[in-house]
């Protein structure tokens, strides 16, 4: 039998690799290189471990180790124990809280109670469990068992009643029910909460910033507490005994990317379909910082497929956004056909597609500044992203305003029984033994039809679809301008001056006029809805019994300024139901072209009377386009002229923002000081900052664009020379800042 010989002849591969087996050794070098030359901490001497062992005899309490928002919880208690201590005159805050009594306690809660607009006794128990947190990381001892339950038991007996604390939250959407709102808006956030359960803080960033005044270093800024008998002060400060302390300091852990949804933990792929054989995009998103996750880390992985309705598809809806920031790693994938065509190689079931390296640690929904422009590296606030859902569910015509939370409830609901109760309880992060899911997340409502089960009838199992409490609330008649013409009609209160006030009195004095007047709109919308929804049934009824025709109500046709959002919106709101795999295929692609699109334009507040301007060319009337498959219809907006000269009361910015509509584009405002107002607020900024940075200032005029300007002066004046548009002088400017952080500062 011949036997092989070795040889020192290169094999030949049929892949063709060996030059990127070159760059990844390169690259390997450089990092084992790298890594070599990174400095380990010098182990101590025998001296020196002599030394710690004496020091930390005395240390009698090591801290326990808390979450960042956990040590930013406890320092918002430790402000409010500050505070109650300073006004109730019962001493210095630190004397009093290591000889702390149980009645201390107790009158200290009912001080926050009354200080503070506490409305849930949930946010009240938090408060006690945060207290006690800050107890133990002062006085380095645990709180008296007896005496916490004494608190518990004067709370739900005491403050509960007096103060009238409603129960925590619990309402719940139906699984089905929270998809309705992706016709109002096509928001990857809230389709990921729904077919995963993930906390929303785990997609956009949440984290609050630490407090300002150092309370978070004087109560964490050291890991161990010492005990009243180490008298190393008394010993003379030598480097040894220097780092030895330093050992007891807490060591800053700091992230390298922001605590979101990042590039990085998206992976896009193309798989083969093990029954059809053909080539489908499939996504996966691992979710790593959940609550908790410093202590415990838990990460979960969940894998997203392609849906045949493709106003519910998120994968369709990420493509268009990664290919809008230019994220793939290949330079071939560019385009929607580019990746929805990409075909498996024979004998692979899967392709990756992988991301930029600049790219991986980007956050995927970021935040949109004031002028538009999206930012590289910060994340989308919670706060948005809560604030345009209860907008929208407003619109949507629900009672109360919806959160992201409704998703996460919904998706747990609709696992719950389908899926085991272990898989259940890690898609919500949830440990077993504490019953979570039964405690906060299960539906109140019985989801068994007890009755008809009894009487040996047929199960109505579709009528509990409808039992949701959000589900059975909603009218698309109540959206939120309902009351606008009427509300004009309410009179404010008059509010008048005595003559001796000064210009910046009366200046603060009207901005907060303006401020109550605002809290004032928004009361009355909230409790027109409350009465609207509470009255609407017997308003019914009592037509209904007088023979009055009750007219149907009609979903309003779709009529969008942004050609490419029309589109989107014809095809996602009314796409057939009996499309075969290639009408699919097509629309998909024309659907992520159309998300590219819309990823380069601007939406800004609503105009309530848009007037047309001579400087540019009147808008085009959207008209309704009917959905056809096989359609090859390109939105392409009119070009519209730049002049030189524009209206006074016209923004020079936003006139020349390709981003944004027409009308937005050609809005005038009452008044030049008015439209000083917005370039402030919205584009001077960024001027500031290309000067200081040392970079030209651009005109964004079309026929200015080669003119470079250096400073904020030289830029106002070919403002006014050119345009015929005067701003305001950088003295101005900075008084107008003075004034509105002074207001800030007062209320």
């Amino acid at each position: 039998m011949p036997t092989r010989t070795a040889t020192t002849r290169p094999r030949s591969r049929a892949t063709g690799l060996l030059d990127h087996d070159a760059d990844f050794l390169n690259r390997f070098a450089a990092r084992e290189e790298q890594a070599r030359e990174a400095e380990r901490p010098t182990p101590l001497t025998v001296q020196q471990h002599a030394k710690y062992r004496k020091k930390m005899e005395g240390v009698r309490f090591i801290k326990p180790k808390y979450a960042a928002e956990t040590e930013v919880n406890v320092s918002g208690i430790f402000g409010k124990w500050k505070r109650y201590c300073d006004q109730m005159e019962v001493g210095d805050w630190e004397v009093t809280i290591q000889n702390l009594t149980r009645a201390t306690m107790e009158d200290f809660f009912l001080w926050v109670c009354e200080a503070h607009r506490i409305k849930s006794w949930g946010t009240s128990q938090e408060y006690i469990r945060q207290f006690q947190q800050l107890y133990t990381s002062v006085t380095g001892r645990y709180p008296d068992r007896n005496d916490i339950r004494e608190l518990c038991k004067y709370h739900d007996r005491i403050l509960v009643s007096r103060f009238d604390l409603r129960a925590p939250n619990v309402a719940m959407a139906n699984p089905l029910r929270p998809l309705e709102l992706q016709r109002f808006n096509d928001s990857g956030c809230y389709m990921i909460i729904c077919y995963t359960g993930v906390r929303p803080a785990e997609l956009v960033h949440n984290e609050r910033k630490p407090p300002k005044d150092g309370s978070l270093e004087e109560l964490f800024g050291v890991k161990a507490v010492i005990g009243v008998d180490d008298d190393d002060d008394e010993e003379p400060a030598d480097p040894d005994s220097a780092e030895l302390c330093a050992l007891l300091l807490k060591e800053t852990v700091r992230r390298d990317r922001v605590k979101a949804l990042c590039y990085e933990d998206i992976l896009m792929m193309v798989v083969r379909h093990p029954v059809t054989g053909r080539a489908t995009m499939a996504m996966s998103i691992k979710f790593t910082h959940h609550k908790g996750c410093d202590n415990k880390p838990r990460p979960t992985i969940f894998f997203l497929t392609r849906s045949k309705k493709l106003l519910f598809c998120p994968i369709l809806l990420f493509l268009g956004i990664a290919l809008f920031n230019d994220a793939f790693y290949s330079d071939c994938l560019k385009d929607a056909n580019s990746v929805l065509g990409t075909e498996v190689l024979a004998g692979y079931k899967c392709l990756p597609m992988c991301w930029k390296q600049s790219k991986l640690k980007t956050p995927f929904f970021r935040r949109v500044a004031k002028d538009g422009t999206v930012s590289e590296d910060e994340a989308m606030l919670y706060s948005t992203l809560r604030d345009h859902m209860g907008d929208q569910s407003e619109d949507a015509g629900f009672e109360k305003r919806w959160t992201p939370k409704f998703g996460r409830r919904g998706a747990a609901n609709a696992a719950n029984g389908i899926a085991p109760d272990s898989v259940r309880d890690q898609m919500m992060r949830h440990n077993p033994r504490y019953f979570m899911f039964q405690d906060a997340y299960l539906n109140r409502i019985a989801k068994f039809h007890l009755q008809n089960t009894f009487l040996e009838e047929e199960v109505e199992d579709q009528m509990f679809r409808l039992f949701a409490h959000v589900s059975l609330t909603r009218d698309p008649r109540a959206t939120r301008d309902m009351l606008e013409e009427q509300r004009a009609e309410l009179k404010h209160g008059q509010y008048r001056f005595d003559g001796q006030e000064n210009e910046a009195e009366i200046r603060e004095l009207t901005a907060n006029i303006k401020s109550k007047r605002t809290q004032r709109k928004k009361q009355i919308v909230k409790e027109h809805r409350e009465n609207y929804f509470y009255h609407r049934p017997t308003w019914d009824l009592e037509r209904q019994a007088r023979g009055e025709e009750i007219v149907e109500y009609v979903e309003p046709a779709i009529d969008l300024v942004i050609p490419e959002r029309a589109r989107s919106a014809e095809i996602l709101c009314h796409q057939p139901d009996n499309l075969s795999d290639e009408e699919i295929a097509r629309l998909s692609v024309e659907v992520v072209e159309l998300y590219v699109a819309l990823c380069g334009k601007r939406e800004t507040a609503k105009r309530k009377r848009p007037k047309p301007s001579a400087g540019l060319d009147p808008p085009v009337a959207s008209k309704r386009i009917k959905l056809e498959v096989d359609t090859d219809v390109e939105f392409k907006p009119t070009p519209t002229p730049f002049p030189l000269l524009i209206h006074p009361d016209q923004c020079l910015e936003c006139i020349s923002d390709e981003r944004m509509s027409v009308e937005e584009r050609a809005f005038r405002y009452c008044r030049p000081q008015k439209r000083n107002d917005h370039f402030d607020d919205n584009h001077l900024e960024a001027k500031e900052r290309a000067e200081r940075l040392g970079q030209p200032i651009i005109c964004n005029n079309k026929r200015c664009k080669d003119v470079k300007l250096h400073t904020m002066n030289h830029f106002r004046n070919h403002v006014h020379s050119v345009h015929k548009i005067k701003l305001r002088t950088t003295e101005q400017v900075q008084q107008r800042r003075d004034r509105k952080l002074k207001l800030r500062r007062s209320r």
